[in-house]
């Protein structure tokens, strides 16, 4: 490097130049070395490339790569660390505004989450997504009526095509509420984005079943039953509707398939039964038309 500056320049490379080259060779080598890490999957390997580079030179982009590499590591609070930094240099970057409010709401840390939301909306108040987070928070906190509108808000500003999230919380926080008409046409609207999502057909099950349209309901969990077989849910509320139409053996048998499909993952680590299993065996025992509890 030297000769050629000389040859072209006519100026020998100082003592510091050469420093300060080499050591911007070693950040160049540490931070793509961390990224090829990362690509085959050595997140270790890659995150100490990182930590090397960043040692080196405070460089954003680096910064906002290790950043990443420790959220997807699940290490959440280092990964918020270090973007608390990029906002440092970069406090009107939505992006990483956004980014840190998510991660503080996975934190429960509520109260970081709802400053960088406000200040992301000082940055630019059209962002659809600064109003989910938001919604995401006061669903949190307990606050629904806060928590439907900032999912309107949402859903409003979004205008190149539906906000599907936006509008899957609000059905949630509608059914909470017992607005069950108001949830089903939110469902309806991401259903007709997505009419195999089998979250959709739960809850549009739920809903349907709110307005008593059993039949509706039962072809929801049935379609959800066949896309997912193992949400044990839709079999209990399958059982739940065909007992209230006095089909008692057809009930005790949908809910006992739910069992015995996926036993093993209806356990926690120590053998005992989850929640979700305790409440399909119970629904069961209810319906079990001989009461001989086949199976349990």
């Amino acid at each position: 490097m030297g000769f050629f500056k000389s040859l072209f320049t006519g100026k020998e490379e100082t003592e510091e130049e050469k420093q300060e080259q080499q050591k911007q060779n070693q950040f160049d080598v540490f931070k793509y070395d961390g990224i090829q890490a990362q690509r085959i999957g050595k997140i270790d390997y890659a995150l100490e490339c990182f930590r090397r580079a960043l040692d080196l030179q405070d460089d954003t982009e680096t910064r906002v790569i290790y950043a990443n590499a420790l959220i997807a590591k699940d290490d959440l609070e280092a990964g918020a660390a270090q973007l608390e930094k990029v906002r440092e240099k970069d406090p009107e970057n939505i992006d990483v505004l956004l980014t840190l409010a998510d991660l503080y709401f996975q934190l429960e840390q509520y109260e970081q989450m709802e400053t960088l939301c406000n200040a992301a909306l000082q940055v630019d108040d059209k962002v659809a997504a600064t109003h989910y987070l938001l919604a995401k928070m006061y669903k949190a906190k307990g606050d629904m009526i806060n928590a439907v509108a900032q999912c309107t808000l949402a859903i409003t500003k979004q205008q190149d095509a539906p906000y599907a999230d936006a509008y899957y919380l609000r059905a949630q926080l509608l059914m909470e509420m017992q607005q069950y008409t108001e949830a089903q046409a939110d469902v309806d609207v991401i259903l007709q984005l997505d009419e195999e999502n089998d979250e959709y057909l739960m809850l549009k099950g739920e809903c349907c079943e709110a307005l008593q349209k059993s039949e509706e309901a039962k072809e929801c969990y049935l379609k959800v039953k066949e896309l997912n077989p193992y949400i044990t849910k839709a079999y209990i509320r399958l059982g739940a509707i065909l007992m209230a139409e006095g089909k008692k053996e057809e009930a005790a048998k949908i809910v006992e398939e739910g069992l015995q499909l996926a036993p093993d993952e209806l356990k926690n680590v120590n053998g005992e039964y989850t929640n979700v299993e305790q409440e399909m065996r119970d629904a069961y025992k209810t319906m079990d038309p001989l009461g001989f509890n086949v199976g349990i």
